[in-house]
Order: C-alpha cells, then sequence, then structure tokens
C-alpha cells in the first residue's frame, strides 16, 4: 500500500474545502435560525411594533432602533446594529450595520441561502453584493480594510415611483 501524503495546511485547494465546508455549516445554522424567526414583517404598521425608539427621517423614512424584537439570520451577528425604517408609517427598510465583522463570507453565505447567488462589484473600495426577489431589493456593502459590513433590504411594493 502506498503512504498517504499528509495535506499541506497552505494548500489552496485545502483552504477552499475549509471555505466551502464553513459556509455549509454557517447555511445549515442559519436556516435552523430563520425558522424560529419572530421578525416585524415586511409592510407591518408602526403601531404593532412594542418597544420602539425615534432616531431621525430621511427623504420621508422615518428611522427607529427596536428593543423587543428578538434578531435573527444576520441581524444576530454580535456588533450588528440593527434600525428600522418605516414609510408612511410601514416597515420599509431595515438597516444592518456591523463595524468588525468576523467573516465577510459568513455574511453572505447567509443571505445567499436565502437569496440566492447575488451580483458583485468592486466600487470605491467596497466589495458590493445585490439581491432582488419579488419582494425584496438588497444591497452588501463590505470593506476588507476596517472590516465594515452594511446591509440595506428594502421592500419593494413600498418603494416610492420616480
Amino acid at each position: 500500500m502506498p503512504a498517504v501524503k499528509p495535506l499541506n495546511p497552505r494548500s489552496p485547494v485545502l483552504k477552499r474545502l475549509l471555505v466551502v465546508a464553513l459556509m455549509l455549516a454557517w447555511a445549515v445554522t442559519a436556516q435552523a435560525a430563520t425558522e424560529d424567526c419572530k421578525a416585524i414583517p415586511w409592510g407591518a404598521p408602526i403601531s404593532a411594533v412594542e418597544s420602539i425608539t425615534y432616531s431621525h427621517s430621511v427623504a420621508g423614512v422615518k428611522y427607529y432602533t427596536v428593543t423587543k424584537t428578538e434578531p435573527c439570520g444576520v441581524f444576530k451577528i454580535q456588533g450588528a446594529n440593527v434600525t428600522y425604517g418605516f414609510l408612511d408609517g410601514k416597515l420599509y427598510t431595515v438597516l444592518v450595520e456591523i463595524a468588525k465583522a468576523q467573516d465577510v463570507k459568513q455574511v453572505v453565505a447567509t443571505l445567499m441561502d436565502s437569496y440566492g447567488l447575488p451580483d458583485h462589484k468592486k466600487s470605491d473600495g467596497w466589495d458590493e453584493y445585490r439581491w432582488e426577489t419579488d419582494e425584496l431589493k438588497i444591497k452588501l456593502k463590505s470593506q476588507f480594510a476596517t472590516d465594515r459590513i452594511k446591509i440595506g433590504m428594502y421592500y419593494k411594493p413600498l418603494i416610492p415611483k420616480e
């Protein structure tokens, strides 16, 4: 029987296999977390949300922090700052900012699990990933130099017509 060579820990093939394995493990964990998710439904009236604190307004959208909702999916990441935006009193957007993300790939994998493969481009030092479904537009921006991630999710039925 021939001798088996140990795997080189610097091997690009091994690194790719580890990334794929981690992404799959994260996706399975994320799927289980979203099944029990009690997030605020898109389009829900602001009156249906408990423990809400006004933050600011931009272009007719009123932004709030909500302290009594159970975070799930990408919102559950430690250090995530979540802001909810209401347009005409209905949930229109959710903005998530992560100051020091441990792994951008995990966040992207979580979104891919729910929304499929994104469009990707680089712009001004940021990687941009975009998804679109019948109901949502999602944009994730990550900056490698600072480990920052910004995610914007927008409910398409409430997007103002131009």
